[in-house]
C-alpha cells in the first residue's frame, strides 16, 4: 500500500509544477509589490504589529511547503523500502534509488529550513518592535526604517524562493517518472544499466 500512495502523490504534481510556475510570474511576489510591503510596514506613522501583506505571501506558499515536506517524506520512504538486499547485489538501478532519495533529502532539507525561517521571521520582528516600544520618539525614524527594511528583505528573500520551490517540484517529480521503472524495479540486465538524469 505504501508503493501506492507513494504514486498517488506524485500525481498531482504537474498541477503543483504549473501553479508554482504562476506564482513566480505573479504580482503577488513580484519586486514591483515591494513598496506595498513597506507601506504595510509602516501604517499611518506607527509600526504595523504584522505586516499584512507578508502574511498574505506566507498564506500562499505554506501550503506548497508543507505538501513538498510530506510528500517528499513519503516517496523516501517508498522508495528505501524497494531497495533490495545488498546481497542481492548492486546495480545501476539500484544507484538510482540511492540517488532519487538523497536528491529528495536534499530539496526536503532546504524547504524545511524555509518553512522554519517564517517563524523566525516573526520572532527577529517582535524583537524589533519591542524596541520601538522601549525607545518610541527617541529612536523614531531609526526603528520606522529598520522594520520595513526588515520586512522588505524577508518580502526579497521568499520571492526568490518561489523560484526554488518550483524548481525543487519540477526536478524532483522529473528525477522520478524518467526512472520509474528502475526505481520500481532494479534491473540487473547488462544492456540495462544506464538511467535519465
Amino acid at each position: 500500500s505504501s508503493g501506492i500512495n507513494a504514486e498517488w502523490s506524485l500525481r498531482p504534481g504537474p498541477k503543483r509544477i504549473s501553479a508554482l510556475e504562476s506564482l513566480t510570474k505573479s504580482e503577488q511576489f513580484s519586486w514591483k509589490s515591494i513598496e506595498r510591503v513597506r507601506k504595510c510596514a509602516v501604517v499611518n506613522g506607527s509600526v504595523a504589529t504584522t505586516n499584512s501583506y507578508l502574511q498574505e505571501c506566507f498564506s500562499t506558499l505554506k501550503p506548497f511547503m508543507r505538501e513538498f515536506i510530506d510528500n517528499s517524506l513519503l516517496l523516501r520512504t517508498w522508495i528505501t523500502l524497494l531497495i533490495p538486499k545488498t546481497e542481492d547485489g548492486d546495480n545501476l538501478g539500484v544507484e538510482v534509488q540511492y540517488v532519487t532519495v538523497n536528491a529528495c533529502e536534499d530539496y526536503s532539507v532546504d524547504v524545511k529550513r524555509l518553512y522554519h525561517s517564517i517563524n523566525h521571521y516573526y520572532m527577529r520582528r517582535a524583537k524589533l518592535l519591542s524596541k520601538y516600544e522601549k525607545y518610541g520618539n527617541k529612536a523614531h525614524e531609526c526603528l520606522h526604517t529598520s522594520i520595513a527594511e526588515y520586512d522588505e528583505a524577508t518580502f526579497i528573500e521568499f520571492s526568490l524562493s518561489i523560484t526554488h520551490l518550483y524548481y525543487y517540484y519540477l526536478s524532483m517529480y522529473d528525477k522520478i517518472m524518467k526512472n520509474i521503472d528502475k526505481i520500481k524495479k532494479p534491473r540487473n540486465d547488462s544492456h540495462e544499466l544506464y538511467f535519465t538524469w
